[in-house]
């Protein structure tokens, strides 16, 4: 092991870098303690490498110790920094104004994100105006500013202006395993959020005059390719797709299409990434070939492709991917300027402690954890893959190799970004193994079609449209085959593997590289069948009874999964048709498997009526019957259910409607609440010393004011059989 990993110095440093990062976020301790840490291994380690070089004895390498006192040294220092990144916030920032309506003047800083009912950017603030005062303020918000359907927006990265609103906290997960937009605009420096009704609280004044790159160079070239589309391509979704491709506009595709991306495991490609960049690279490399046969000619061209990948950053909207992979790509090429010997796997280790130094908070990231899993993959199976294509000789090695190099690639890629996506996303497509092998070739024939049309259309519009022709036959066919794909009923599968599991997976595939090097297939055999017999077997044992209430936040709404004796029932389905998914991945998460009946409550019928059970218990129904349960409607707001094992639970809509109970039994209830002040606090009070529930479960709406949130909290001190959920 210590010959494997001699050339891979980055890598180990890697390694130290992301752990520091790790224990900072973790770890709720103070800054001040990783940088004391940080300075006192500092301190150690100049010692004792003074001490070496003061003894002059002829030894080769540092000690063990002084490389102990450098490793804990970079591994605070990391911590350190990401503590402070994640949880310190300046005084100045927009946090202070949260709840206060204020006047806010600054920067965009994100490329609009156009949506059905409006668009939301992000917002880099320099001044706000509140108590009758103009300070200077920091900090990046959300805004999401509502527009009517088919209003145009007048807002471009790099535009100063003057908007008016409340600033709120950006809210968490409403569910366990939801997307948490909290986190993770929190990890991105994006602290509270703005909803602006209309464009009226908001003045353009343009672009930023001192802003000399983004008026000279970005500004006309982002709208200078978004012309040249809409000259040469017509209408429709092979538009949409080239400017998701070229300027990272993949919100203008159709919901439809971009679904169908997904399920075809090809979704990727419509991110400016590392495919997009590394085709950039590849073409300036063959272009300015000739200029790299000195040292100089070599040092020029890779400082016009990173001039070049900086402007194209900039034209994309700047979005992590892209700076991520041009990163990337700039420290690779400089690896083979400077004429060293440089290993791959070393490389990308560069490019990440790179990217980490300007954010450590990147490591969080799905992005950055795809793309490094699917480039490792790459370089560390592909060669074993593709080893089988050398097998063969004559007419068949022509034909079978590059085909099968090709999948080998697209297959090692795929081993390794596979559990990071069903981690992040609870999906795997299994379409997407073979998808990817035409549409990622048709897509770099469609980039290298439509490059040359960019060219052209300065100097020779009429000329252009011959190669934007043929980028726009090779986006249809590329849509074609993503409709194909993604339409397959086998294309997506639902898994969500834990940490464990991945760790698991991941230690498999090395242990099992590990053995090939060492020349020990019986031993690859025994790791893969035990690795395959844990995943097979794991979910089996891990297996056992459904909750006994699961809620689901839907909107604004809650929707109640009920288990019990093996039977489970959903009562609401939410307020919009959408809402399924989230319930179904809850249900997922419960370990629910299918629904013996769906109860309406509080949501519309034709709603309950399109989930997937049973047995239904609509508006109109006062009553259902079922083995296990026996459910009860005596008025519109209330819900009585009987379980076979004697326990009874009521569901109340509100607090009016628990009064409405005549019975004094001490039963269970559940009971949403809506708005809760003073007067809603004593009735129900009044009810639950009456009453005396064994137990009551207030689930409280989203919108419900802080002060009313406190006025629950107080009950739920007071009486132990009230829970708040």
């Amino acid at each position: 092991m210590k010959t494997i990993s001699a050339p891979f110095p980055a890598l180990r440093l890697l390694m130290t870098v992301c752990m520091g990062i790790i224990a900072g976020v973790w770890f709720s301790l103070s800054v001040y303690f990783w940088i004391v840490l940080s300075l006192a291994s500092l301190c150690l380690f100049c010692f004792l490498l003074v001490s070496k070089l003061k003894r002059q004895v002829p030894e080769h390498g540092l000690s063990f110790t002084t490389v102990v006192a450098y490793s804990f040294f970079v591994f605070s220092s990391f911590a350190a920094f990401s503590d402070y990144a994640f949880r310190y916030v300046a005084s100045d920032t927009v946090m202070s104004q949260l709840g206060k309506k204020v006047l806010l003047y600054g920067k965009v800083v994100s490329r609009p994100h156009r949506y059905g009912n409006g668009a939301q950017w992000i917002f880099d603030v320099r001044e706000v105006f509140s108590d009758g005062e103009s300070r200077k303020a920091t900090g990046k918000i959300k805004v999401f500013l509502r527009l009517d359907e088919g209003e145009q927006l007048d807002v471009e990265v790099g535009d100063m202006i003057r908007i008016k609103g409340s600033p709120a906290r950006i809210p968490g997960a409403a569910n366990p395993g939801d997307f948490n937009a909290h986190e993770h605009y929190w990890k991105q420096g994006v602290h509270a959020e703005l909803f602006c009704p209309g464009p009226w609280v908001m003045r353009n004044y343009g672009i930023d005059e001192h802003d000399f790159f983004e008026v000279t160079l970005v500004r006309p070239v982002r709208r200078y390719i978004s012309r040249s589309i809409d000259e040469l391509v017509p209408p429709g979704h092979e538009r949409q797709f080239l400017k998701g491709i070229f300027l990272g506009q993949r919100e203008l595709l159709d919901k439809e299409v971009y679904r169908q991306f997904q399920a075809a495991g090809t979704a990727h490609v419509l991110a400016v990434s590392g495919l997009h960049v590394g085709l950039i690279v590849i073409a300036m490399l063959v272009l300015l070939q000739r200029f790299r046969t000195t040292v100089a000619g070599r040092w020029m061209v890779f400082l016009f492709i990173a001039f070049v990948l900086l402007v194209y950053c900039s034209v994309t909207g700047n979005a992590p991917s892209v700076r991520r992979a041009s990163i990337m790509a700039v420290v690779l090429i400089g690896g083979s300027v400077t004429g060293r010997r440089s290993f791959p796997l070393n490389s990308l280790a560069t490019a990440d402690l790179v990217i980490l130094s300007l954010d450590p908070l990147e490591l969080f990231s799905a992005g950055f954890l795809m793309t490094n899993t699917a480039v490792a993959s790459i370089i560390l199976l592909y060669p074993t893959l593709s080893r089988s294509s050398t097998n063969r000789n004559g007419l068949k090695r022509a034909i079978f190799r590059p085909v099968w190099n090709a999948f080998s690639v697209s297959l090692a890629a795929v081993i390794g970004v596979a559990p990071v996506i069903a981690w992040f996303f609870g999906t795997f497509s299994l379409a997407g193994l073979i998808a990817n092998l035409p549409v990622v070739f048709l897509v770099s024939c469609m980039l290298y079609t439509m490059l040359p049309a960019f060219v052209l259309n300065l100097v020779l519009p009429g000329l252009a449209i011959y190669p934007a022709s043929s980028a726009w036959f090779f986006a249809k066919i590329t849509l074609g085959l993503t409709d194909f794909f993604g339409s397959q009923h086998w294309a997506v599968v639902q898994i969500r593997p834990d940490a464990f599991d991945i760790t698991v997976y991941y230690m498999a595939i090395l242990a099992s590289l590990y053995l090939l090097h060492r020349q020990k297939p019986v031993l690859v055999l025994t790791t893969l069948l035990c690795t395959v017999n844990y995943f097979v077997w794991t979910p089996v044992l891990r297996a056992g009874n459904s909750p006994l209430l699961a809620t689901v936040t839907v909107g604004r709404n809650v929707a109640l999964l009920f288990s019990a004796s093996g039977s489970s029932i959903l009562i609401d389905a939410g307020s919009k048709l959408y809402h399924q998914g989230t319930i179904n991945r809850q249900m997922r998460r419960s370990g629910v498997e299918k629904l013996d009946a769906a109860v309406q409550f509080a949501s519309q019928d034709s709603l309950v009526a399109a989930i997937g059970a049973s047995h239904y218990m609509l508006s109109r129904d006062k009553y259902l019957v079922l083995p296990d349960f026996v459910l009860a409607r005596p008025h519109k707001h209330l819900l009585k259910l009987w379980i076979s094992d004697g326990s009874s639970i009521v569901f109340a809509a509100n607090i009016n409607a628990l009064l409405r109970l005549d019975s004094a039994t001490a039963e269970r209830v559940i009971v949403k609440v809506k708005r809760f002040g003073i007067e809603e606090y004593l009735r129900f009070e009044r009810w639950l010393d009456t009453v005396q529930p064994s137990g009551c479960i207030v689930l409280f709406s989203s919108g419900l004011k802080e002060r009313e949130r406190g006025l629950l909290r107080y009950l739920d001190e007071k009486h132990e059989m009230v829970t708040i959920d």
